[in-house]
């Protein structure tokens, strides 16, 4: 262990005085990264985040709020001056140069550890844009770091678990590369949006969307660069809530499970097309984060005199047994939804997923779409603007673009991973190490549908007495829809039977 050894630095040391580059910061990921590196690594120097203006708010005000959300409200009780580190630098991913001034890229000329987090997220992005955000970003980075930077020790680029999602077993290794991608970034100033997407099929050697096609490539950008960088590449699988920190179940947006299930409580979601006994492979945010961090610290310290062309990944994930079971899921999540359910939901939290096609178009059709365009006839009627449709189609689209995932299992390697604890000294594994349990059900969920109902929802506790009393009724009143269609459907059948005994 590195903790024996009599030359052990220890992470806190690693990251003293030191100066950082982030880029994806305003991310959920990021935002997770910034305040534990801020809280736990207290010398730290300063922390360069890359951003651009958004909505008509300038980089110095959309970092004002970014800090002041309740993620970093432990870090304002214990060390509120840490927040002053924090410095937005005007930027934009898709561009060369990172759309950065050239006054502030020589800014970063101190900078010893970066952290490449941005990307696009999004499934359904044309190729054209998944380049630019994915791969060209990716590029550009390393070679303005390659020019700029003087005491570079550590390059952490984050991936994502499913880069090859071909592969069912994933090890903690680099995947042969589906295409060239530098001919690819050549194409894009070559060819119309419309022609990539055309070519999607047959360049992606039928990789399931745009997002792990071109994340499977910007590992090939670290591997072309890593005999001149200090690189290393982490690898999530689906990052969810924090398990531990800074506080337990905290997420800040509707991506992926964590929309489904908050339309399941309020009772839009009624189906959904998928095996209910296939496993979703959930990391909590917090455990990718330290990951981050020691992934870094490793490269700077444990592997510094390492060789050219040095790649370490490592795959934050947790094992098959570790994996949930949606149906599991799903049980657990009704439980604390009728337990803290949302005052403004719309009907019962019910609904099961099925595998069979065409009684999920008809539940689909009957139990979602029909009582939106209903409902939303009415809300016209009472002269307030539809919305019950239009949220049923992107609810629609983001099940489309997760069904490969959710029909599909992964087992992930994650040896390196679980031995980056393990080369820690006892201080050090009680700030970076993690524990994880053998079920992610139980307090993680219960944690996250509290956190989930007082900051994503923006729905505060003391409304739970009058949300229990919403659900009562509802259930009441759908038991008594459900009799009354029950009882219309029995004289329909008697007076066919008795019309046919005439």
């Amino acid at each position: 262990m590195a903790a024996q050894s009599g030359c052990y630095e220890s992470v806190t040391d690693f990251y003293a005085n030191t100066d950082v580059f982030l880029t994806g910061g305003t991310g959920f990921l990021g935002k997770v990264l910034l305040e534990k590196l801020l809280r736990s690594c207290p010398d730290i120097g300063r922390i360069f985040v890359l951003m651009r203006n958004k909505r008509g708010k300038s980089i110095e005000t959309r970092v004002a709020e970014l800090v002041s959300c309740p993620l970093f409200d432990r870090l304002r009780e214990e060390n509120k001056g840490a927040l002053n580190k924090v410095i937005p630098i005007f930027g934009d991913i898709t561009q060369l140069r990172l759309g950065m001034y050239e006054e502030d890229i020589q800014r970063l000329s101190n900078v010893s550890v970066a952290f490449h987090l941005a990307a696009s997220v999004r499934f359904d992005d044309p190729l054209r844009d998944a380049i630019k955000t994915n791969i060209c970003s990716t590029q550009e980075l390393f070679e303005m770091l390659k020019t700029t930077t003087t005491k570079l020790r550590a390059v952490v680029h984050v991936s994502t678990a499913y880069s090859n999602p071909e592969n069912r077993h994933v090890e903690e290794k680099l995947y042969p590369p589906k295409y060239d991608w530098k001919k690819l970034v050549q194409a894009v100033d070559r060819y119309e949006p419309e022609t990539l997407d055309a070519l999607m099929q047959k360049l992606s050697h039928n990789s399931p969307n745009t997002y792990t096609y071109t994340k499977g490539l910007a590992e090939q950008v670290c591997n072309d660069y890593s005999n001149e960088l200090p690189l290393a590449i982490v690898r999530p699988s689906v990052v969810l809530f924090t398990i531990q920190e800074p506080m337990s179940g905290w997420v800040d947006n509707f991506n992926g499970p964590t929309g489904m299930l908050v339309s399941a409580g309020l009772g839009i979601t009624r189906t959904a097309y998928l095996r209910p006994r296939n496993r979703i492979n959930i990391i909590p945010v917090d455990v990718v984060v330290k990951t981050i961090i020691l992934a870094a610290w490793k490269r700077g310290t444990i592997e510094r005199t390492y060789g050219p062309s040095h790649l370490p990944i490592y795959n934050s994930a947790v094992t098959y047994e570790q994996s949930l079971e949606y149906q599991e899921m799903l049980d657990r999540g009704k439980e604390y939804l009728y337990a803290v359910p949302f005052s403004r939901m719309l009907w019962v939290p019910r609904g099961y997923p099925t595998d069979w096609k065409a009684l999920y178009y008809f539940k689909l059709i009957f139990t979602m779409l029909l009582p939106s365009f209903l409902l939303d006839l009415l809300i016209r009627m009472f002269g307030h603007k539809p919305f019950l449709m239009k949220l049923q189609s992107r609810i629609y689209g983001s099940e489309m673009s997760l069904r490969y995932f959710v029909r599909h299992e992964w087992e992930f390697e994650t040896k390196r991973t679980d031995n980056l604890a393990e080369l820690l000294d006892e201080k050090d594994r009680s700030t970076f190490g993690w524990y994880m349990p053998r079920s992610l059900t139980g307090k993680y969920l219960e944690n996250a549908y509290l956190t989930i109902r007082r900051y994503l929802m923006k729905d505060p506790d003391e409304t739970i007495p009058y949300a229990k009393r919403k659900l009562a009724r509802m259930v009441l009143a759908d038991r008594i829809i459900q009799i009354i269609a029950c009882c219309l459907t029995l004289v329909a059948v008697c007076r066919t039977m008795f019309a046919g005994s005439l």
